[in-house]
Protein backbone atom coordinates (compact mmCIF):
# COMPACT_ATOMS: atom_id res chain seq x y z
CA UNK A 1 0.00 0.00 0.00
CA UNK A 2 2.66 2.33 0.63
CA UNK A 3 4.37 2.09 -3.46
CA UNK A 4 1.21 2.75 -4.39
CA UNK A 5 0.87 5.49 -2.50
CA UNK A 6 4.52 6.74 -3.11
CA UNK A 7 3.45 6.62 -6.56
CA UNK A 8 0.62 7.92 -6.31
CA UNK A 9 2.47 11.29 -4.80
CA UNK A 10 4.95 11.45 -7.77
CA UNK A 11 1.90 11.75 -10.59
CA UNK A 12 0.41 14.18 -8.79
CA UNK A 13 3.71 16.49 -8.24
CA UNK A 14 4.78 15.55 -12.05
CA UNK A 15 1.69 16.85 -12.92
CA UNK A 16 1.55 19.65 -10.91
CA UNK A 17 4.76 20.72 -12.46
CA UNK A 18 3.31 20.23 -15.81
CA UNK A 19 0.62 22.55 -15.22
CA UNK A 20 2.74 24.71 -13.80
CA UNK A 21 5.58 24.61 -16.77
CA UNK A 22 2.57 24.65 -19.54
CA UNK A 23 -0.05 27.20 -18.49
CA UNK A 24 2.97 29.91 -16.75
CA UNK A 25 2.98 33.21 -17.88
CA UNK A 26 6.35 34.12 -19.83
CA UNK A 27 8.16 37.10 -18.51
CA UNK A 28 8.69 40.46 -20.33
CA UNK A 29 10.83 39.68 -23.22
CA UNK A 30 10.54 43.74 -24.67
CA UNK A 31 13.19 44.56 -22.71
CA UNK A 32 16.29 42.82 -22.66
CA UNK A 33 17.92 42.76 -19.20
CA UNK A 34 21.16 43.59 -20.78
CA UNK A 35 19.40 46.85 -22.37
CA UNK A 36 19.22 47.91 -18.89
CA UNK A 37 21.56 50.07 -17.28
CA UNK A 38 21.58 52.17 -13.90
CA UNK A 39 22.10 55.60 -13.76
CA UNK A 40 23.09 57.23 -10.96
CA UNK A 41 22.42 60.63 -12.22
CA UNK A 42 19.17 60.16 -14.29
CA UNK A 43 16.00 61.09 -11.76
CA UNK A 44 14.01 57.88 -12.63
CA UNK A 45 17.46 55.36 -12.08
CA UNK A 46 16.81 53.64 -15.21
CA UNK A 47 17.94 54.40 -18.70
CA UNK A 48 17.23 52.32 -21.97
CA UNK A 49 19.73 51.42 -24.19
CA UNK A 50 18.83 52.88 -27.68
CA UNK A 51 21.77 51.94 -29.36
CA UNK A 52 19.74 49.12 -31.01
CA UNK A 53 19.05 49.03 -34.42
CA UNK A 54 15.04 50.66 -34.80
CA UNK A 55 13.03 49.28 -37.66
CA UNK A 56 12.72 51.03 -40.41
CA UNK A 57 9.11 52.67 -39.62
CA UNK A 58 9.62 53.05 -36.05
CA UNK A 59 9.05 57.14 -35.89
CA UNK A 60 11.14 58.68 -32.85
CA UNK A 61 8.97 61.64 -31.02
CA UNK A 62 9.83 64.69 -29.23
CA UNK A 63 7.99 66.78 -26.74
CA UNK A 64 7.47 69.67 -29.76
CA UNK A 65 5.47 66.89 -31.43
CA UNK A 66 2.49 67.08 -28.93
CA UNK A 67 1.66 70.56 -29.21
CA UNK A 68 -2.23 71.65 -28.09
CA UNK A 69 -4.16 74.04 -27.97
CA UNK A 70 -6.10 75.42 -24.93
CA UNK A 71 -9.03 78.42 -24.54
CA UNK A 72 -7.89 80.44 -21.88
CA UNK A 73 -11.65 81.80 -20.79
CA UNK A 74 -10.65 84.00 -17.91
CA UNK A 75 -7.86 85.42 -15.44
CA UNK A 76 -9.54 85.92 -11.81
CA UNK A 77 -8.34 87.04 -8.44
CA UNK A 78 -10.33 84.44 -6.76
CA UNK A 79 -9.03 80.52 -6.80
CA UNK A 80 -12.30 79.65 -5.57
CA UNK A 81 -14.33 81.60 -8.52
CA UNK A 82 -11.84 79.84 -10.91
CA UNK A 83 -11.84 76.38 -8.88
CA UNK A 84 -15.86 77.00 -9.52
CA UNK A 85 -15.46 77.76 -13.30
CA UNK A 86 -13.14 74.89 -13.87
CA UNK A 87 -15.92 72.38 -12.11
CA UNK A 88 -18.81 73.77 -14.36
CA UNK A 89 -16.98 73.57 -17.21
CA UNK A 90 -15.31 69.48 -16.36
CA UNK A 91 -19.27 68.74 -15.18
CA UNK A 92 -20.30 69.85 -18.69
CA UNK A 93 -18.00 67.44 -20.00
CA UNK A 94 -14.81 69.38 -21.40
CA UNK A 95 -11.56 69.20 -19.91
CA UNK A 96 -10.65 72.22 -17.96
CA UNK A 97 -7.89 73.47 -15.16
CA UNK A 98 -6.70 76.73 -13.53
CA UNK A 99 -2.77 77.56 -12.69
CA UNK A 100 -1.30 80.52 -11.59
CA UNK A 101 -1.57 83.31 -13.82
CA UNK A 102 2.52 84.50 -15.17
CA UNK A 103 3.62 83.91 -11.41
CA UNK A 104 1.62 86.25 -9.79
CA UNK A 105 0.07 84.66 -7.04
CA UNK A 106 -2.42 86.77 -6.66
CA UNK A 107 -3.92 85.70 -10.29
CA UNK A 108 -5.27 82.74 -11.51
CA UNK A 109 -6.01 81.76 -15.46
CA UNK A 110 -8.63 79.20 -15.98
CA UNK A 111 -8.20 77.11 -19.10
CA UNK A 112 -10.73 74.99 -21.60
CA UNK A 113 -8.68 72.49 -22.96
CA UNK A 114 -6.08 71.31 -23.87
CA UNK A 115 -7.37 70.19 -27.43
CA UNK A 116 -5.38 68.52 -30.03
CA UNK A 117 -6.21 71.22 -32.65
CA UNK A 118 -7.03 74.73 -33.19
CA UNK A 119 -10.26 74.38 -34.82
CA UNK A 120 -11.29 71.86 -31.78
CA UNK A 121 -11.79 74.97 -29.71
CA UNK A 122 -13.31 76.55 -32.86
CA UNK A 123 -16.08 74.00 -33.59
CA UNK A 124 -16.85 74.09 -30.00
CA UNK A 125 -17.07 77.76 -29.49
CA UNK A 126 -20.24 78.41 -28.21
CA UNK A 127 -20.57 75.44 -25.66
CA UNK A 128 -17.00 76.57 -24.19
CA UNK A 129 -18.29 80.27 -23.90
CA UNK A 130 -21.46 79.26 -22.27
CA UNK A 131 -19.88 76.58 -19.86
CA UNK A 132 -16.87 79.16 -18.85
CA UNK A 133 -19.22 81.97 -19.01
CA UNK A 134 -17.05 83.87 -20.66
CA UNK A 135 -17.15 85.98 -24.12
CA UNK A 136 -13.79 87.23 -24.60
CA UNK A 137 -11.55 84.75 -24.20
CA UNK A 138 -8.13 83.83 -26.28
CA UNK A 139 -6.79 80.89 -27.94
CA UNK A 140 -3.31 79.73 -27.22
CA UNK A 141 -0.60 77.16 -28.20
CA UNK A 142 -0.02 75.11 -24.80
CA UNK A 143 2.94 72.69 -25.01
CA UNK A 144 4.19 69.84 -22.68
CA UNK A 145 6.55 71.22 -19.79
CA UNK A 146 10.38 69.52 -20.66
Amino acid sequence: MTIERLVGLFFFIGSILILIITFYPETNTFIADDDLTVDKNSSSNININTNNDLPENFKNFSISDFDLFVYRAHVLSSKENSEAIVYKVNNGGLPAFFEVFEKNDKLFAVYVGPFVSESDIVNNMDTIKRLSESQNGEILRWKLSD
